[in-house]
């Protein structure tokens, strides 16, 4: 298949791509339709995460095709901070011919990292909420002007798959219908910006929705705070095997 071929593929794939199962693995094929399409060895997918504290939203790593260190996977990064830190802050993709040559060199996470390296903010409700890298060129020194469009043209069908998946499964949930309803937030417009720049938001949101609910059906404070303990119970138990599963892959 020639490259022309090849990419008309790898986009219509991101084009069509439906969220079915773990939404985290989903994120994964994504990265690697994006690697294929690019000819890249390394793809990485990073989205806004809440912070503890007040330190604000930081940039996490979602999605990796390729390899970094273990390290990476906690790391947190500000508007600001880094290559995708600056990327997400302004907006503008950047295409650098050999990061270790040029003056992003300290900005970059790792020392090491050389060759041809794109960056690309991932919109959410119209908004940067993400930041797609790509790195190490295959059979070639670096990347193209066109592959900084086709790079631009992932990143926007990246953020569109993953509004429209988080979007259907809140309209699948009935509770979560019932939390925003109970909220007043029920235009389009802002369920689409709660979802897709402030989670926290949301989460306290589906917290009163839960509380209502249970008032609403007779229960008693000292039930509600038990049935919230049994709650908490279940989340870090899912977390835990959340994290051993990840470990393991």
């Amino acid at each position: 298949m020639s490259n022309p071929e090849l990419h008309q593929q790898k986009l219509l794939e991101l084009a069509g791509f439906e969220i079915h199962g773990p939404f985290e693995d989903n994120l994964y094929r994504l990265t690697c339709i994006v690697g294929e399409l690019l000819a890249a060895g390394r793809v990485s997918l990073m989205l806004l995460d809440v912070a503890p504290g007040d330190q604000g939203p930081r940039l996490k790593l979602a999605a990796l095709y390729g390899e970094l260190p273990e390290a990476a996977w906690k790391e947190e990064q500000a508007a600001g901070q880094g290559i995708a830190g600056e990327v997400l802050a302004s907006g503008v993709c950047v295409r650098i011919a050999n990061i270790a040559q040029s003056p992003w060199k300290e900005l970059a996470r790792y020392g090491e990292e050389c060759g041809g390296f794109l960056a690309c903010p991932v919109l959410l409700g119209g908004r940067p909420a993400g930041v797609l890298n790509i790195s190490q060129p295959i059979a070639r020194a670096g990347f193209s002007k066109t592959d900084l469009a086709n790079a631009k043209l992932a990143a926007l069908l990246i953020g569109r798959t993953i509004q429209v998946g988080r979007l259907d499964r809140m309209l699948d949930s009935r509770f979560a219908q019932m939390a925003f309803t109970l909220e007043g937030a029920t235009d389009a417009c802002t369920v689409i910006s709660l979802t897709a720049h402030e989670p926290d938001k949301v989460a306290k949101m589906l917290a009163r929705g839960f509380y209502r609910e249970m008032r609403h059906c007779g229960f008693t404070p000292n039930q509600i705070i038990h049935a919230a303990g049994e709650i908490i119970s279940e989340l870090t138990g899912s977390l835990n095997r959340h994290k051993k599963r990840l470990g393991s892959e």
